[in-house]
């Protein structure tokens, strides 16, 4: 009876530490913590998923995460300045990708460096990686910067 149990419990548990923690999960503090103490943007991890709640929603951190990692290596260099609009579709894939750039509706992921971007509504230079996966471009911001001037949203490949 004790042998079940064991070999029961050890398949069980590694399988915990990859389960998707739903809307409950929330590390605001680590971020704003960092952000205050003054640690750059770009010493973020472009690959892991956001902590806040509020951009992950009910997508799977760790869907997102794997989605990073795989745009990051697999996707074109892209740079967008403009705005990010929020969005409130789920995508089908459970990656958690909260805002929309451009016309193009590519579909923003909510990694660490999205998330420390304190104003996303304002106009910035966003640049990362972008890849098409089943019909859905994804793009991952690597860095960003206010955008000079109130011209026109623009996209370079």
């Amino acid at each position: 009876m004790r042998l079940p149990a064991i070999v029961l419990v050890t398949l069980i548990t590694p399988g915990l530490a990859l389960a998707c923690p739903g809307k409950t999960a929330s590390a605001d503090e680590d971020v704003h913590q960092a952000v205050e103490k003054g640690q750059s943007h770009t010493s973020l991890d472009a690959a892991a998923c956001a902590k806040k709640a509020a951009l992950v929603g009910g997508s799977c951190s760790y869907s997102t995460g794997m989605m990073a990692s795989r745009v990051l290596e697999q996707g074109k260099n892209f740079t967008y300045t403009g705005t990010l609009v929020p969005t409130d579709e789920v995508l089908p894939s459970q990656v958690a990708a909260p805002f929309v750039a451009g016309p193009q509706h590519v579909r923003v992921i909510a990694n660490e460096v999205v998330e420390s971007a304190s104003d996303s509504e304002s106009r910035m230079t966003w640049t990362g990686k972008l890849l098409e996966v089943e019909g859905v471009r994804y793009f991952v911001v690597t860095r960003y910067e206010k955008a000079p001037g109130q011209v026109p949203s623009e996209v370079k490949l």
